[in-house]
């Protein structure tokens, strides 16, 4: 089957930015980084020329906590994909409640790019999140991060724990991919053990090697093998604050080399991001 093929119809982008109009939607002040515009129509036409079925966009740190960019997409968009959110630390259960109606499934702890919600913000949250059915995406490069595994499991505890999702395969530092090796090890343990659901995404972001990242491989591999239903795979379309462009075919061809049959290819692309984006 291809990425053509009509069956891929369920498969999930689980993690993609757009980035509106800078004189409709202006950037935050404090942003890490100027990315160029990526419209809606762009990224929905990538979707289509390799049958991607679904999308999850993520709200980039250049906006802050202002949701207009993403919300406008995500109508104009019409159901086909879903949101994550960084709503701001004194946001009202309405408020989330709003967003939720929207098309919004989840929020994001960004700890790499300034603009992001700190873990503690959560917390007076937990409630209404738990009753939405919202996760927690962390961002968070887990070799210079110790605490990393109890922020986890902070989020996940007790009567309102929430799903995790580890973006980009934990960010590891190209050079550093050994899955035996600490902190990896443990990020694949907590795989397996269906503690947290990781991205499989942005290998150029870890690799110090060109498409398709073959040193990204063994970690990836790693992930899969350690539970393939909580591995979701993603473009990081459009590739925001990296040096050169990216080929979406080649985040294909690389998810070929990670996943050794096309029944684990759909669980990747599917199961994960239809538990955590999929209607309840």
């Amino acid at each position: 089957m291809t990425w053509m093929d009509p069956a891929r119809a369920a498969s999930w982008d689980a993690h993609a930015h757009v980035i509106g109009d800078p004189s409709r939607y202006p950037l935050a002040p404090g942003r890490g980084y100027t990315p160029a515009p990526a419209a809606l129509d762009d990224y929905l036409a990538m979707l289509d020329h390799h049958g991607i079925g679904r999308g999850v966009l993520v709200q980039p740190s250049v906006y802050g906590h202002d949701h207009e960019c993403l919300l406008d997409a995500l109508y104009r968009a019409n159901g086909r994909l879903r949101g994550i959110a960084v709503p701001a630390p004194d946001s009202t259960a309405r408020a989330l409640e709003r967003l939720h109606a929207h098309g919004v499934r989840g929020i994001r702890c960004n700890l790499i790019n300034p603009g992001g919600l700190a873990p503690a913000a959560v917390e007076t949250w937990r409630p209404v999140l738990h009753a939405l059915g919202w996760h927690v995406e962390l961002q968070v490069p887990i070799a210079d991060q110790p605490d990393w595994i109890a922020l986890v499991e902070s989020f996940t505890a007790g009567p309102y724990g929430l799903r995790v999702a580890i973006d980009h395969m934990g960010r590891p530092a190209p050079g550093h991919l050994d899955p035996a090796s600490a902190p990896l090890d443990r990020l694949v343990a907590l795989v397996r053990d269906g503690g947290c659901f990781v991205k499989l995404s942005a290998p150029y972001r870890l690799s110090a090697e060109p498409p398709p990242w073959r040193d990204v491989a063994p970690l990836a591999r790693a992930l899969v093998a350690a539970n393939p239903a909580a591995c979701l795979w993603a473009s990081d379309w459009p590739h925001v604050d990296t040096a050169g462009s990216v080929r979406t075919g080649d985040l294909l061809e690389a998810l070929d080399l990670w996943c050794p049959d096309e029944a684990t290819r759909l669980l990747v692309t599917g199961a994960a991001a239809h538990r955590l984006y999929g209607d309840p």
